[in-house]
Order: structure tokens, then sequence, then C-alpha cells
């Protein structure tokens, strides 16, 4: 008699837990849509279900505006009218409540969830969709600090299908694409361990694998081909866990180690060969005005005034300011209100530079004179000195002298005047090169994707 109450609880408990038991989430990836907000949208073209606790309603499709009150979850269903006012747009924070009307006329039932709530499709019926994107697996919302969290759960490989054509192009060769398929998958299952006692395991705004939902715009059948050929695969450390199988698009000829971009060592992310001369951004330009980067650097406290001179070592030179590849460690920015020392990650933030890896050009000679600010113990200027910088013409040869003078780009404050970044590569530099996995399989012609990752992750190996 026992037996039978607990298997009818158990039968119980899995009919309303449904398509939403933990064990069965557990298997999922977990990918905040929506993070430190008041509001989102939902849509459905069909009937969905929303789970409350034990309480599961079937809702009318349309759209509605999902929110936060007193630290409660409500849904208002909203008219095209009320919401064409809104504007929501996909990943953008927003908040429609204080954009409402007092137009009640529009607002058909709200609804009141509580703290936390499922929504999934009917059946094989469509998932709702999430500020006008549309997610395979089902959703969860909840109050998280006083804001809105809304998590997809996704099943791995169909993630992958998502977020891979950012990464990668359908023409490539298929083991270079298989490459970035596990190192894609890799990374999302370190995520997953690393992250396994938080409401989710990574952002879909993610820096290294960007996930935009489903739908014939961002999936392509070729590249989902090559997600299943290689499904359940990873790279793996000497332990046999996944590993950050972080990822670029090229690097100039040589990959960065985690050391040098992260300042910690990590035996998998060294620096190594890279084979993406056919890249694109093999090799750019970008020209700047000194008042485009003297608006950024105010804007970001730096009071510089109007830029003078811009310090960094020629990359043939390799100075204290640059990595072992050359990337850039810093610059000094010096202008007429004092100097700033900027890192060579936050300077190609500010001008959208494809890499760290560059050279700059001013094309203004080297003055005989150099004004350097002087500052009190606590940082403010004080007054200035006068530097003589000449250099003898027998001096100027000296490899020292030269690579001092060579550092220095000034500027005058001419009408056309420009600073010329000579680069090198796009992204981080780090791990797997997309476009060096398919300079290496069209170099050698029996090269398989597991070749591709032991090269870009030394000490490695593939595993399910």
């Amino acid at each position: 008699m026992l037996k039978k109450i607990l298997i009818t609880a158990l039968l119980t408990c899995a009919y309303l837990l449904g398509g939403f038991a933990p064990a069965a989430e557990a298997a999922l990836l977990r990918v905040a849509l929506v993070t430190g907000q008041t509001t989102a949208e939902i849509s459905c073209d069909d009937e969905f279900e929303v789970q409350s606790g034990w309480q599961k309603t079937v809702m009318p499709k349309g759209k509605y505006f999902l929110f936060i009150k007193d630290n409660r979850l409500f849904m208002e269903a909203v008219t095209e009218r009320k919401i064409s006012a809104a504007k929501i747009e996909p990943h953008v924070s927003t908040d429609p409540i204080k954009q409402k009307t007092a137009d009640t006329d529009n607002l058909s039932k709200r609804y009141d969830w509580g703290s936390s709530i499922y929504l999934a499709g009917l059946g094989d019926k469509k998932a709702p969709g999430v500020n006008q994107r549309q997610y395979n697996g089902h959703l969860r919302a909840m109050v998280a600090d006083g804001k809105l969290l809304v998590v997809n759960y996704v099943d791995m490989e169909q993630y992958l299908c998502s977020v891979l054509p950012n990464k990668t192009m359908v023409v490539w060769p298929d083991e270079a694409i298989k490459a970035q398929a596990v190192a894609a998958r890799s990374y999302a299952m370190y995520m997953q361990r690393v992250n396994v006692n938080k409401q989710y395991d990574l952002p879909a705004n993610d820096t290294e694998l960007v996930y935009e939902g489903t739908g014939l715009r961002i999936e392509k059948a070729a590249i989902n081909k090559l997600v299943q050929a290689t499904k359940g695969q990873f790279v793996a450390d000497a332990a046999g866990l996944p590993i950050q199988a972080v990822s670029t698009s090229s690097t100039g000829e040589r990959t960065e180690s985690a050391l040098a971009a992260w300042g910690k060592n990590i035996a998998y992310l060294q620096s190594v060969k890279d084979f993406d001369s056919d890249s694109p951004d093999f090799t750019w330009e970008y020209r700047a005005t000194p008042s485009l980067l003297e608006g950024q650097l105010a804007q970001r406290g730096y009071t510089v005034g109007r830029l003078t001179s811009v310090r960094l070592s020629p990359l043939e030179d390799m100075g204290a300011d640059r990595t072992d590849t050359g990337r850039v460690k810093y610059l000094i920015l010096t202008g007429t209100g004092g100097a700033a020392k900027i890192s060579g990650e936050e300077l190609a933030e500010i001008l959208s530079l494809k890499s760290t890896l560059f050279d700059v050009e001013t094309g203004v000679p080297t003055p005989e004179v150099l004004k350097v600010p002087i500052e009190d113990r606590f940082g403010f200027e004080v007054g200035s000195k006068d530097i003589n910088i000449k250099v003898n013409d027998e001096d100027k040869d000296k490899p020292a002298v030269s690579s001092i003078l060579r550092s220095y780009h000034m500027l005058n404050g001419g009408k056309d005047e420009k600073i010329i970044f000579h680069g090198r590569g796009k992204g981080s530099g780090l791990g797997l090169s997309a476009w060096g996995a398919r300079g290496m399989v069209n170099a050698k012609e029996k090269i398989t994707y597991k070749d591709i990752l032991a090269h870009y992750y030394p000490g490695t190996y593939v595993r399910k």
C-alpha cells in the first residue's frame, strides 16, 4: 500500500512539473536573455503555458509586457498600438512601464505571478519569444536583486547551431567548422561548470559566444550538420575537464598567451604560430582625428586636454609597453591638460580598433624640447618642466636612442592631422584562430579538426 502511495505521489509530481523538472533542466544550458532590466516583451504566435509554483496557466497567443512591481512578476496583455508606442528593441535596455499612458482601454488583463515563473510552448507548438526574438527550449523569469532576469534553458546542440554562424562561414572547410563547433561546446561546458551555483551559465551577449536565438536568418543548415557530426565532443585538459576554449578571428601570425593577456598562466593557452595570412584583417589601418580621441578620453574621465603626443614603442622594437607577441599593454597620451596611461584594450575599445596589435603614426617630426607635467604627491599637476631631447647626429643611430625617439609620436594641432594605427589581426588573439584553422586545412589535405584543436590548445585532447 505504501509503495502504491509513493508511486502515485511521484507520478503526480512528474505531471505537475511537466517539462520543467529540475533533473531535466540540469542537462540544459542556461542562457540569460534579460538582466538588470525592469521589463521585457513576451510574445507567442500560439497558445503557451506559464507555470507559477504548482499552478499552470494556458495563455492566449499575443504580446505581453512582463514587469516587476513590489518584487513580484506581473504580465499584461497589450494591444498592437500600445506595443508600437513602447518601441521595444531586441537586447536593448528599456522600461515600457515608464512609458505607459493613462489609456487603460489598451490593457486586457494583468497577471500576478509571484517571484518566479516558467514559460513554454504547448506540445510541439512554438515557445514564447523575448523582446522580438525566438528561442528553443523553455524560459524562466524571476526577480533577482530587484531586477528582471529571464533565462533560456536550451539544449547544447541547439545553442551551438545558433552561435556558430557568428564564428565561421558555411563555405569554409568542414574540418575548420568542426574545430569551431568543438571549441564552442567546450567553452559553454566550461561556463556551465564554473557557474553551476549561479542563476545562469552565460549571458546572451557573452563576448565569446553571441546568442541571438533561433530562426532561418540565424541558423545555417550546413553548419547545423557539422555541429551534429561532433555532438557531445569537447576539448579536455589533463584532468579530463572542459577547457575555457576562447577563440579569435585572426591574430596577425601568432596567438597571444593567457599570461600576457590575463596575467595568469594557463597551460593550454600559450602563444603559438598562426596560419591566418588569408584573413582580410591580417593587416589593417585606422585613421582617427585627435579631437575624436580627445572627446572619448574626456568622456571616460581622462583630463589630458588637447593631445600633443602619443608614446608607444615601435612594434619592431618590442618595448616594455608591449607583450612578447607585440600587443600593446599601454600607451602614454600627453596633452595640454596632463598625461594619461591607458591600456591597449581600453584604447581599442574607445576607437573600435580590430585588435591591440598595432603601430602608431602621426607624421609630425619629433621636437627638440618635450614639456613634461610635474605632479605633487596627491597626483595634482603643479607645474611643468621642459626637457631637452635634442639628439646629436652621431647618437641618432644608436639603438636605444633610436627606439626612444621613435616611441614619441607628436601632434601639433593641424587642421588635417590624423593619428594613424597600422594593425594586424582581429579579436583578442587568444586560443583558436578562425582564419588560422581555415589556413591549416587549406595548407594540408589530411589535417583534421582534432589536429587543429591540438595545435591551438597545446596539451589537450578531444573526448566525449
